[in-house]
């Protein structure tokens, strides 16, 4: 019943719908059909009127005059009569020029009247249009009758309002995965397959989390985390990094994975926990003065080579770095705690990193779930003078 109803109101709303089809046809019959009809009919009348129908002195009767002087009379009448004939009392010349300038006037008031029906709704979607190029989804088009362009720019209301629902998607997907994360997955279609590549990884944690957990309320500790893991973001993408994963108290920063290639990325891996590094002190200022608890993290960092990709079920992707790098980024981060360090880095990463900051071995010391010892760097955060350059680059050769 009620799809018959639907049916019922397309097919009433067609019927009432003006078409511009129709508008076209109608001006122009009233610009050409009818003044080219008013010529036709004058002409008609002066073709058959009879000249000599009512010409003086026409008929002849015997004995009253000269039937030469009649026919002459009679002809010279139908000459006047030709030569000023009237339509309701006004000369022809002049109803003609009247009939011209009328279809002037009309084809003018046609032409407006087209303009603003047709050429000025077209110009307005144009002109929505091209703010939709620059990138304005708010912009929608006015309907203001139902024809073809008013279907149109009800189209366009419906494009802009998927593009602005596909904005939001894009979005929200960006706030659950990293933004070159979405935007890759949408430019392959999901098809993020797996790929060897050498790069920097990242792993800062917070320490002794579990007892801040238990003097803070729920409310103010994701507050408090939410507060942290900005400022630390804002740093790692200030260096071209990408936060592949949070770990609730934790985050995994990748420098130089597909999504954000990059020649120097153990570089600009150590210049960002030094910039983390940085942003914790000012923001363990604001927790002091709001009277919370400050945050002691240790940040671990390694380069090598791994595998970056999609991993999962058909249900459930996720997009993340596998190998040796990452857990030996973890492992450092570990360590920080007990060799009283904030920052460690493995020597391939301070072999890349030379120049960026100054770095100091501490040894091959025995890493969690490692048959060998591994030669651990710490970053002292500033720039290191030529020589020291000089030397750590030669005993790393």
């Amino acid at each position: 019943m009620d799809e018959l109803e639907a049916g019922e109101r397309r097919q009433k709303a067609r019927r009432q719908r003006s078409s511009i089809l129709v508008r076209l046809l109608a001006a122009f019959v009233v610009v050409s059909f009818i003044p080219i009809a008013v010529l036709a009919i004058l002409s008609l009348q002066e073709a058959s009127a009879d000249p000599g129908a009512h010409a003086p002195g026409a008929e002849t009767t015997e004995g009253t005059g000269s039937t030469e002087a009649t026919e002459q009379t009679a002809m010279t009448g139908a000459s006047e009569a030709t030569a000023h004939g009237t339509l309701f009392g006004i000369p022809i010349e002049f109803v003609e020029l009247g009939v011209a300038g009328t279809s002037l006037l009309l084809s003018v008031g046609a032409a407006l009247y087209i303009g603003r029906t047709i050429i000025r709704p077209i110009r307005s979607l144009e002109a929505s249009m091209h703010r939709v190029e620059t990138g304005d989804l708010e912009v929608s088009a006015e309907v203001t009758r139902d024809d073809e362009i008013g279907h149109l720019a009800a189209a366009f209301n419906r494009m802009t309002g998927g593009l602005r629902r596909e904005a939001m998607v894009r979005d929200l997907f960006g706030q659950y995965v990293s933004p070159e994360v979405a935007r890759m997955a949408i430019e392959r279609h999901g098809q993020l397959e797996g790929e060897i590549v050498e790069c920097s990884v990242l792993f800062v944690d917070i320490r002794r989390f579990t007892a801040l957990a238990e003097v803070l309320p729920p409310a103010r500790l994701i507050g408090t985390l939410n507060r942290y893991f900005e400022r630390m973001a804002t740093e790692v993408e200030a260096e071209g990094g990408i936060i592949n994963k949070f770990g609730g108290d934790s985050l995994l920063a990748v420098f130089g994975s597909p999504l954000n290639p990059m020649v120097d990325h153990s570089q600009r891996a150590v210049r960002a926990a030094l910039r983390m590094r940085s942003a914790l002190v000012q923001f363990n200022h604001e927790q002091a003065s709001s009277e919370l608890p400050e945050l002691r993290v240790g940040f671990g960092l390694a380069t090598g080579e791994l595998v970056a990709g999609n991993v999962g079920s058909r249900r459930k992707l996720e997009y993340t770095v596998i190998g040796d790098p990452v857990n030996l980024a973890a492992r450092l981060q570990e360590l920080t705690t007990r060799l009283g360090a904030e920052v460690l880095v493995s020597a391939r990463t301070a072999e890349l990193a030379v120049g960026v900051a100054a770095f100091r071995s501490l040894g091959e010391i025995e890493v969690r779930g490692r048959a060998e010892h591994v030669e651990v760097f710490t970053v002292d955060g500033t720039p290191p003078p030529a020589g020291a350059v000089a030397s750590s680059e030669a005993r790393m050769a």
